[in-house]
Order: structure tokens, then sequence, then C-alpha cells
């Protein structure tokens, strides 16, 4: 190979070079938004294992005691009275499904929904009110909360929680598909990069060696 055609070659292959550096720089930062993609989507999976739900007991026709999920409808029909936050930021007091909707604007649909009770009570928007008698007889409302009335508790969201780990496991999937695309695409990267050095090496050798026998000729 002639002296100008080696220089034309070996500034194809710097240019090669370049090129495949500048890939190699953007497969590295497309792997490190992978990571930061694998920590949200482990973060969604933490938030679904802390996701609770209301349950409200029953009383069977045996006299058996049993959880329920609740919902605002069953709550209320339960005789609970609830203190909700209105959308003044101020709190209402409401005995029945129409009062909450005009105080919040939640849907009636809404109301008989479980979700609708859980998010109400993680955001600290509701308090519970419920119904006792007083020491002559009558009627009362006694203010409670989940922790210390004996009709409510609360557990963990499986049917949530089972949704959160059928896509955890498929993002995570897709995520390792890009991470093994990523490592192999790299390593065919660096498989060039040698190659090309390589040769970029024997041209400056070869070149080297031509200009040295140049200067003996006519030295």
């Amino acid at each position: 190979m002639g002296l100008s055609a080696s220089q034309a070659r070996l500034l194809n292959l710097t240019a090669r070079m370049h090129d495949i550096e500048y890939k190699a720089q953007n497969l590295e930062a497309q792997k490190l938004q992978m990571a930061n993609e694998s920590t949200h989507v482990y973060k969604e999976y933490e938030n679904a294992l802390n996701k609770q739900k209301v349950q409200l007991k029953h009383i069977g026709p045996d006299g058996s005691a049993e959880y329920q999920d609740a919902t605002l409808n069953s709550i209320l029909a339960a005789g609970y009275q609830v203190i909700v936050q209105d959308n003044q930021g101020g709190w209402t007091e409401c005995t029945d499904a129409g009062e909450i909707t005009a105080a919040t604007g939640i849907q009636a649909d809404a109301l008989g929904k479980v979700e609708t009770l859980r998010n109400m009570v993680e955001a600290g928007f509701i308090v519970f009110k419920k119904p006792t008698k007083d020491a002559n007889g009558n009627d009362t409302f006694t203010e409670v909360n989940i922790a210390t009335d004996t009709s409510l508790q609360e557990v963990q969201d499986e049917t949530e929680l089972k949704k959160a780990e059928a896509k955890y496991e498929a993002d995570m999937r897709k995520i390792d598909a890009k991470d093994k695309k990523f490592d192999t695409d790299l390593a065919a990267l660096e498989q060039e990069r040698n190659a090309i050095k390589t040769e970029i090496d024997t041209l400056k050798t070869v070149a080297k060696d031509n200009v040295d026998r140049t200067f003996k000729l006519f030295s």
C-alpha cells in the first residue's frame, strides 16, 4: 500500500474509532438510565407492598364474625358517620354518600370502591365516628380510628400486590433484556475498536518504515 493510500486508510480508521467511542459512550449513558429505571420499578413495587385496605367486621347469621373489604358505602351502611376533608381544605361531617360527594367531589360510583376508602385513609382525609349508646341508652357517635376500633382493621391489599408483582416481573424482564443487548453491543464495539487499533498501529509502523527507507535511499 502506497504512502498516500496508507494515510487515507489511517484517516478513515481514526474517524471510525471516534464513531465507535461515541456509540460506546451513548450505550453507557443508556445503561445508567436503565439503572434509574430499575430503581423506579422497584420503588413502585415497594409502594405496593405497603398498600393496605380497610376491612369492616360483619356478624354472620350464626353469630360468627368475619372481616370484609370496606368501602365508604359499607362504612355508612354500618351506621358510621365520617368527617372528610372537603374541597376548601376544611372538614365536613357526613352522614350519607350524597354529603361526601358534595363535600369532596368524589363521584358516587367511587364511593363503592375499596381503593377510594384506602386512599382517603392513607392521605389522612377521613375520620370515623362510630355509633354507640351513652349511659342513658341514647344514640351517640364517638370518634374512633382503625387502630382502636375492633370493628375495623387494615390488612395488606393482596389484589394490588399481585398486580404489582406481575408488573414488576414484566418490567424487570424488559430491563434485563435491554441490559444484555447493551452488553452485547458494547462487546461488539470493543472488539471492533481493538481490531481498528491494531490496524492503525500496523499502518503507523508501515508508514514509519517507508519514511525511514526513503531517508536512507537519499542519504
